[in-house]
């Protein structure tokens, strides 16, 4: 069974909304994939819309871990999604599922320094058909989930260490 997985807060801002949207149509074409989502925050505000698209069946709703405990949850999943539409910098969810070496879908101005096929697969902003076509080809293509992982892993390695940071300032 596929995972999707999405951690972090459910503020507006996350775009969990969007999300929701676009889970909606990859489960019309893989009705055996779930969405995970680890976060502390209620999912009541989202109930309403998941019960509507006919999604609310197949999310799982986890607490979200403790840092050392990140690692399992990121592991055991197949696609990791940031639904943001934008963001000031590069979202911790999103360094924490590249360092994992796993694909990420993400809205494009929400993923700075992210590169389209190599390091992760970018959407145009709030396009959710484009971005349940990012989940499909990821999950339709383990060849191109290897890729993208093995591509963000060697971002994450090249530009997100101390010793790189420290020179770059």
């Amino acid at each position: 069974q596929k995972r999707i997985l999405f951690t972090g807060n459910l503020a507006r801002y996350q775009g969990i909304e969007l999300l929701l949207q676009a889970f909606a149509q990859v489960i019309r074409l893989k009705p055996d994939v779930r969405l995970v989502i680890a976060a502390n925050d209620s999912f009541q505000p989202y109930e309403p819309l998941a019960c509507e698209l006919g999604v609310r069946a197949s999310i799982d709703l986890l607490p979200a871990p403790e840092f050392d405990r990140l690692p399992t949850i990121l592991a055991g999943a197949d696609v990791m999604v940031n639904p943001r539409t934008e963001c000031a910098g590069l979202p911790v969810k999103l360094l924490n599922y590249m360092a994992a070496s796993k694909p990420v879908v993400s809205f494009a101005a929400a993923a700075p320094g992210v590169e389209h096929g190599r390091t992760g697969w970018l959407v145009a902003d709030a396009d959710a058909s484009a971005f349940a076509e990012g989940i499909l080809a990821i999950l339709d293509d383990p060849h191109l989930a290897d890729e993208l992982g093995r591509g963000a892993r060697r971002y994450v390695e090249a530009n997100c260490r101390w010793p790189a940071i420290a020179e770059r300032v």
